[in-house]
């Protein structure tokens, strides 16, 4: 039985791209003028520099300003969408896990297709369009016949709030999908449709027309993501709902928390009073808590899961708490992975994290007067590790890997339960 309500239930969390454009926006209330570009842009450096806690901390202020007075200057030769590309660019600049600028919603219209970046630049499709399951681990060439080595860095430095390697390559996979940004940045010839070229599992080169849907469309758009092997599933768990969800197995004395996201402050009490009871009546000597996709919340929510867990003195706390983390665990994800290293002895597994842990966090909005884009900045600085690292690295770092994805192997829980079998086979042998 399902501990929380399916109802819709509330977040406090902290405010990420992929939250951003899923949440109504004003669109341009008014014809932008060259005034007024320049009202929202001097509005906006000059907001962020009174409400960051530290702005400068990655660029010299005097390089941005050469950047603003060069933009200013070319305004009335610039399109809507050049002036955005070149906005987007300064605010990039900073180098801020938190800060971003976003245009309306309606403004990213999506191809129906989800691409993932591996390694040495490999970019394949793993969930593609309903009516081309063809295309599922294509390798993405060009589009419309620009090669993606011409591309990919212009896109990266358009796309925000990232924070190292890892979320850039997030990133990289999201932003290359989005239409208008592709015709803005000369990738695509159109807006609406583009020709990709793959190179297709049976060795050709195929090239195949995309055409354009709403953001809103996007995920009813393609096939199922691609289910992954394993001894755990919302459907078999004793509590939670699909962002939060626990399980355990009695015969190997393992407990699976999947925690892609926060609940209230006060569900988290009750859940973790929950999952604590279960753990000392089965005797539970393992815990897994799975952070991969969790891109951001109220960290000190997760805190209170943490702390429960470690009033429990029948989990093997020596070697048997383990923490999944990959690119796309950011901000509070990032926090809690770091957190549970420290406080719960746990060993990460998987890539390092998509945010640093010792960056800028916690974010606040505001809009720019005239065109009504959105702007997030961060307000405090978080230390998670006494020394500067990109990501939390792992205790075992297990790369993505294609071959491995699309034989439905989870590569790293197969990793922590291979190790967890075999502690229980060494501890079987000397008693």
């Amino acid at each position: 039985m399902k501990f929380l309500s399916r109802k819709i239930v509330a977040f406090t969390t902290f405010i990420l791209f992929a939250l951003s454009i899923s949440k109504s926006v004003l669109a341009e209330s008014q014809e932008m003028t060259t005034e007024k570009w320049k009202e929202d842009i001097q509005f906006l450096i000059s907001t962020l520099e009174s409400k960051h806690i530290h702005l400068y901390h990655s660029i010299p202020k005097q390089k941005v300003d050469i950047e603003v007075e060069n933009l200013l200057s070319n305004l009335p030769e610039m399109a809507d969408s050049e002036i955005f590309l070149s906005i987007s660019k300064i605010v990039k600049s900073f180098d801020d896990s938190h800060t971003g600028l976003w245009r309306e919603r309606e403004y990213y219209t999506t191809y129906p297709v989800e691409f993932f970046v591996f390694g040495a630049g490999e970019i394949r499709v793993v969930r593609p369009p309903k009516e081309m399951p063809e295309l599922m681990g294509a390798a993405l060439l060009s589009i419309d016949g620009n090669s993606i080595k011409n591309w990919t860095d212009d896109v990266s430095k358009v796309a925000q709030v990232t924070d190292n390697s890892y979320s850039e390559t997030d990133r990289l996979a999201r932003y290359m999908r989005y239409d208008k940004l592709l015709k803005a940045l000369g990738v695509a010839k159109n807006e609406g449709y583009a020709d990709f070229e793959f190179f297709m599992s049976d060795g050709s080169k195929q090239i195949f027309r995309l055409n354009a849907v709403a953001h809103a469309d996007y995920s009813s758009s393609m096939d199922a993501p691609t289910k992954l092997n394993s001894p755990f599933s919302f459907e078999e768990a004793l509590l939670g709902e699909r962002y939060f969800w626990y399980q355990s197995i009695e015969e190997t004395q393992t407990a699976y928390i999947y925690f892609s996201g926060y609940p209230q402050i006060w569900q988290m009490r009750r859940i973790a009073m929950e999952i604590s009871r279960d753990i000392i009546e089965h005797d539970i000597k393992n815990i897994i808590i799975d952070l991969r996709d969790n891109t951001g919340g109220n960290f000190y929510i997760g805190l209170t899961l943490i702390k429960a867990l470690s009033y429990i003195d029948i989990v093997d706390w020596k070697e048997g708490v383990y923490v999944l983390s990959g690119r796309k665990t950011y901000s509070a994800g990032m926090s809690n992975t770091a957190q549970s290293q420290e406080l719960l002895n746990a060993k990460v597994v998987g890539e390092p994290t998509g945010a640093n842990p010792n960056d800028f966090q916690d974010a606040s909005r505001f809009r720019l007067p005239n065109s009504n884009w959105d702007v997030q900045y961060s307000k405090r600085k978080y230390r998670f590790h006494d020394t500067v690292t990109d990501g939390v690295i792992p205790d075992i770092y297990i790369e993505p890997k294609w071959e491995v994805i699309s034989s439905q192997k989870d590569a790293p829980l197969n990793w922590v339960l291979s190790d967890i079998k075999s502690r229980s086979s060494k501890a079987d042998s000397n008693e």
